[in-house]
């Protein structure tokens, strides 16, 4: 535990010492689930994650993203992904496009609605191409917020297989700098007739500063065939 404990708190001093530019236009208050936003036109953004999964054998996902807001309401992002099992050197595992497009203005409906599709590619060959669909449906009410994303995933090429999904969050801002809040993320897979779950729940905060936002989540595992437990960062850079 103690050896998982100092990788996190490594890994967060170099995610602070990175984030030294102003970064606040595409900030997240979660980090497994996605509110009504888009990056503003023609703004860039660079964005590190790191995904720390605990169980019999950890292991580390690391994200760098560039994000541009293509329009007002329009954006995509390029993702590079890299990923360490314990005791085992670091491997380039995927990459990864995302797009979303933002409904109307905030307030305009019950629910602010948003779409979400993402194209995930491993440099394995041999490993399986996924496509995933997100409505991103979320609701400001003064300094509370709630967002609701229930997702689809399809496996492809070679095999196929699906999976759904719903993650949840809800945070109060205490502070304009400062957002507190829990969140939940539900997978269900199907293949062969069989479905398997993995659900985590756990709380998140979030800080923005003139220089920097970083948002950071643990969420404990719920179920069987869940990880013990789930820890991601992720903070952004205005380029």
């Amino acid at each position: 535990m103690s050896s998982r404990l100092a990788r996190l708190s490594f890994a967060t001093l170099l995610l602070l010492l990175f984030s030294v530019q102003t970064a606040t236009a595409d900030r997240r208050f979660y980090v497994w689930t996605y509110q009504y936003q888009t990056m503003p036109k023609d703004n860039t953004e660079l964005e590190f994650y790191q995904t720390s999964k605990l169980r019999e054998v950890d292991q580390n996902e690391y994200r760098i993203e560039i994000e541009h807001g293509i329009t007002s309401r329009w954006d995509a992002s390029l993702y590079e992904i890299f990923v360490q099992n314990q005791g085992a050197s670091l491997k380039w595992d995927a990459w990864q496009l995302r797009t979303r497009y933002r409904f109307g203005e905030v307030g305009q409906y019950v629910m602010d609605p948003l779409l979400y599709f993402e194209y995930n590619r491993k440099t394995d060959p041999h490993a399986p191409n996924k496509l995933e669909a997100k409505l991103i449906l979320a609701k400001t009410v003064n300094r509370w917020n709630v967002a609701l994303n229930p997702v689809y995933e399809y496996f492809f090429a070679p095999d196929s297989k699906h999976e759904i999904g719903l993650d949840v969050g809800t945070s109060w801002e205490f502070h304009p700098k400062f957002v507190a809040g829990i969140e939940s993320t539900t997978r269900m897979e199907f293949e062969d007739g069989e479905s398997e779950t993995q659900s985590y729940f756990g709380p998140t905060v979030s800080y923005a500063s003139g220089g920097f936002w970083i948002s950071m989540g643990v969420a404990a595992g719920v179920t069987d065939k869940s990880d013990d437990a789930r820890v991601r960062f992720i903070t952004g850079i205005d380029l």
